[in-house]
């Protein structure tokens, strides 16, 4: 049987499946991304930054970049910070697709096209950023590597849906084939949990409706996402039970349907400091 993770890797790494994200993200976030939205608002801007420092930001499976460039200006406008950044994609597709000119006033930008567990550094981070990216990850080991990032007073910040969210409902259904399974948050609480490590946890609603004729599209676009390029192949079996789940997890409005997914944030800092964030200042505090 395949695996789950080599195929995410594999679909990340085309033409193809870089467009497939980003309509799926367009349909879910909207053009303003909703999700770096809520990061900038409940999380970096709470942040106690001096003003004017630099910073090093390493960015885990950016993708195409959009996301850390428009966190990176947020900081930038509010705080009057620099940074110098270490992006690291093991799509070749994805990085060549990050342009950064936009940011380069007050970025240092270091692009790695490797795999995040093949990748080494000699570096340790203010700010380590993993946004919908830890799916891959072999095992928790890879998440120690993660851990390792960071300087002693820096911060880790995760990003990922929940697992018995509506998305996570629908992964499960799409990836019954694969001999593994994708690494979800509730591994990284777990990991975090065993190594008695520090950190703080809020969840967060993303809201969508499709309507009249992007209904149809607009599943279409987050299924050809969730299952990797493979939905067409389904059986009718599959697909029928694909069908009654969207339709037992979604709310009619009007001529289309509503849907609500439940997002994960984890803050991960052992020490406070000038770039790090006490977990007990931010939401709820998770123990070790």
């Amino acid at each position: 049987m395949p695996s789950i993770k080599d195929a995410y890797k594999d679909f990340l790494n085309s033409e193809y499946g870089m467009r497939a994200y980003n309509r799926f993200k367009r349909i879910l976030y909207g053009p303003s991304d909703s999700l770096v939205e809520c990061l900038d608002a409940e999380v970096l801007g709470k942040m106690p930054f001096a003003v004017g420092s630099q910073l090093n930001i390493c960015d885990v499976g950016g993708g195409d970049g959009v996301r850390i460039r428009s966190i990176l200006r947020y900081l930038y406008e509010r705080f009057n910070l620099r940074f110098c950044l270490d992006f690291v994609e093991q799509s070749s597709v994805q990085i060549h697709a990050f342009e950064c000119s936009d940011i380069c006033e007050f970025t240092e930008v270091r692009k790695h096209e490797t795999l995040f567990e093949k990748w080494r550094t000699g570096s340790a981070y203010d700010l380590v950023f993993l946004i919908h990216s830890i799916f891959a990850f072999e095992d928790s080991d890879s998440f120690d590597k993660v851990l390792k990032l960071a300087n002693p007073k820096g911060t880790v910040v995760i990003v990922s849906n929940a697992e018995d969210s509506f998305l996570g409902g629908l992964k499960r259904i799409l990836d019954a084939d694969y001999s593994d399974r994708r690494f979800e948050i509730s591994d990284v609480v777990q990991s975090l949990m065993m190594r008695g490590v520090h950190f703080a946890e809020k969840r967060f609603q993303t809201k969508w409706t499709l309507q009249g004729d992007d209904l149809q599209e607009g599943i279409g676009s987050i299924l050809d996402w969730l299952s990797l390029g493979r939905y067409q192949d389904f059986s009718s079996g599959v697909k029928q039970n694909v069908q009654r789940y969207i339709e037992d997890n979604s709310r009619a409005v009007g001529d289309g349907l509503s849907f609500c997914e439940e997002e994960v944030v984890l803050v991960i800092s052992e020490q406070d400091g000038p770039s790090a964030v006490s977990p007990k200042s931010l939401f709820s505090q998770s123990a070790k």
